[in-house]
């Protein structure tokens, strides 16, 4: 059977990880813990909830990428703001890569902040975000942010 050019392609997204102390469906510790900091700090987000088709390599294969958090309010600029917890123990460049090419696409539309213990910084593609923040040191993501005000 040949695809016509109104060919449906579903792509089927898998949610794994588990709820954090907070009720919000996480993929990582380290997520849970940025989940929680927004949350104190009366930050609006949702996880996982957005779904792009990026086109990768050479060949610019079609790959999925879901942002781990969006925020509700957009950054001064009027992007939306899109946070990626990378704390993988071996960092696969790809998933760099896939944010990479996303932000190089996107980056009028999306503001994207990278959240990664110090030791992993190293090992983030440059391209793949606009900030990048310490693990250790969440409270410089203040400054980064659209906050409420208090």
């Amino acid at each position: 059977m040949k695809p016509s050019e109104d060919t449906e392609v579903r792509i089927i997204y898998s949610r794994s990880g588990f709820e954090s102390k907070i009720g919000h469906h996480v993929r990582s510790k380290m997520e849970a813990v940025v989940c929680e900091w927004l949350m104190e700090h009366g930050v609006a987000h949702r996880h996982g909830s957005e779904m792009f088709t990026v086109r990768v390599g050479a060949s610019g294969t079609p790959t999925a990428y879901v942002p781990d958090i969006v925020l509700h309010d957009k950054d001064e600029l009027g992007r939306t703001v899109l946070i990626e917890p990378f704390d993988a123990p071996t960092p696969r460049i790809g998933g760099t890569r896939i944010i990479a090419t996303f932000r190089k696409e996107m980056k009028k539309s999306y503001r994207v902040i990278i959240v990664a213990k110090k030791q992993q910084m190293g090992k983030v593609l440059e391209g793949a975000y606009d900030v990048i923040v310490d693990y250790s040191r969440l409270n410089a993501l203040e400054k980064e942010l659209p906050l409420p005000p208090r």
